[in-house]
């Protein structure tokens, strides 16, 4: 797995997946949700959504069953961003993999998640967003 040299939290990250990947049964759900959460940090909402992706992909790789929790973490951000349309998700993710000049580029890991697994989740997506959108309404 190609890892992140900056910023500390990245690097972290890496490290983790390296254990995750070679030892996935010392590691629980609910340690990985921390270890992938903690790993994002402030900044602004669409950088926020790219470098969400690049954090979440390998970890959806790793966890396919944990993918729906995963996901909220851009979806939340692509909502506080104003997003309203839930069929537009799936093209950001994929911008995100795509781009020349990341604001954190992918692990090719990854990037592979993000190109192959990520189209076909449209259902998932539609329904996470929808959930997260209720919610933030819900709070204003």
């Amino acid at each position: 797995m190609r890892t992140w040299t900056s910023p500390p939290q990245l690097v972290a990250l890496a490290a983790f997946y390296a254990q995750a990947q070679a030892h996935p049964e010392t590691l629980s759900d609910a340690v990985f949700l921390d270890n992938v959460k903690s790993a994002h940090w402030p900044t602004n909402c669409w950088s926020y959504v790219e470098a969400s992706f690049a954090i979440i992909a390998p970890a959806c790789l790793l966890r396919p069953h944990l993918t729906a929790e995963l996901i909220a973490f851009p979806i939340d951000a692509i909502i506080a961003g104003g997003l309203e349309d839930a069929g537009q998700v799936i093209a950001i993710g994929l911008a995100c993999a795509t781009r020349d000049v990341p604001y954190v580029a992918p692990s090719e890991e990854g990037k592979r998640w993000l190109t192959q697994m990520w189209p076909g989740l449209g259902e998932m997506v539609e329904a996470v967003f929808q959930a997260r959108l209720q919610e933030a309404l819900a709070e204003d």
